[in-house]
């Protein structure tokens, strides 16, 4: 029997989803659809929170409030609960207010996911966020950073849910051979992080063979940019463009020696941003070598974290045995605090407790 006190009746949530989310959810099975989704914020938040959801007898609504006519097809009436999870720039600001607005007025608590902070993106991603915000039931934020950056911005104390890590756990390993493979995998956006690095990569194998595997959505730009550094760099410094996929990425992490994932902690783009491929890296059983971001401060004892990817590369090198020992450690650090089952339970707990109290 499922604990929970909403068991004797099913309650209805209404997802806001933009345009990709929403081919996702069109089939049969759109929760389970949704966890294959290309975006992390899609798989890792809404698809965790939907899915358990529906496994507590409850029902889930996903709607594009851009998408022309899709009004008509929604029954607030219906609905308790109105999730927004990340509102993106492309997509129209008015009909997603008016999507909130009738929410409301219907009754339904409003929830509000925020997982990339939003007064510094591109308009009218502020605007959105600055309406949505004075009228939220809860405010949920992805890392104890993003919780410190939206607090003067909500009346609500921002509650932590973190991403969720899917798959199975991975055997710790790291055994490089001549040619040291290294991974990098993520949303293009975040690829700027990488360029500083590739020249001292270069020099870096001049010593060391390396190939540099990139897993992300495909480009005629990043192809090119793949090839360049071969042109300029190999045979010491291979790289390989791989589109993403669950699968490519997956295979990836299995293959791989190593991962990097640099980023730029003084960038107000990154400051709040979730621990996800950290985690992710070491629930496949491969060693991070990652930025200094707040959020990772919590791996600290579970991967190399500091600036210089290279000087971290040289210390995995030098201390194999340790590599091991903290991918452990990492792996109890995953099992912790991000499985699809916590990180569910969270969602559910906190949806539960909206339903449950007194509207104000």
């Amino acid at each position: 029997m499922i604990n929970s006190p909403l068991r004797q009746g099913a309650v209805k949530i209404i997802w806001l989803v933009p345009p990709i989310v929403e081919l996702h959810a069109s089939g049969d099975d759109p929760e389970r659809s949704i966890l294959a989704c290309r975006l992390a914020s899609a798989r890792l938040r809404i698809g965790v929170a939907a899915l358990e959801w529906k496994r507590c007898n409850n029902e889930n609504i996903f709607w594009n409030p851009g998408a022309a006519g899709t009004g008509r097809r929604v029954d607030w009436n219906s609905a308790q609960i109105c999730v927004v999870p990340k509102f993106f720039h492309d997509v129209p600001l008015r009909p997603w207010l008016d999507a909130c607005l009738a929410a409301k007025n219907h009754g339904c608590r409003l929830v509000v996911d925020v997982c990339e902070y939003p007064f510094k993106k591109p308009p009218p991603v502020p605007a959105f966020y600055s309406e949505i915000l004075k009228n939220c039931d809860a405010v949920v934020v992805n890392s104890e950073r993003m919780a410190e950056l939206m607090a003067p911005h909500t009346a609500h104390r921002p509650q932590i849910i973190e991403d969720a890590i899917l798959g199975s756990m991975g055997e710790p390993a790291f055994t490089p051979g001549p040619r040291l493979e290294l991974l990098w995998f993520g949303h293009p956006t975040n690829l700027r992080y990488l360029v500083p690095s590739i020249e001292p990569l270069a020099r870096f194998a001049l010593q060391r063979r390396c190939r540099l595997t990139v897993v992300t959505e495909y480009t005629a730009d990043l192809a090119q940019g793949v090839q360049a550094i071969n042109a300029q760099f190999a045979p010491a410094l291979e790289a390989q463009l791989i589109p993403w996929t669950l699968e490519t990425q997956r295979s990836a992490l299995h293959e791989c020696q190593l991962v990097l994932i640099p980023s730029d902690p003084a960038d107000a783009f990154k400051a709040g941003a979730s621990a996800n491929r950290i985690a992710e890296a070491l629930n496949a059983g491969r060693f991070p070598i990652a930025s200094p971001l707040p959020s990772y401060r919590l791996f600290s004892e579970a991967a190399w974290v500091g600036q210089d990817l290279v000087q971290g590369i040289e210390w995995a090198l030098a201390n194999r045995d340790e590599v091991i020992a903290r991918i452990r450690r990492g792996q109890a650090l995953v099992r912790a605090k991000f499985t699809a089952e916590r990180v569910g339970h969270q969602w559910r707990e906190l949806f539960e407790s909206l339903v449950t109290s007194p509207k104000r």
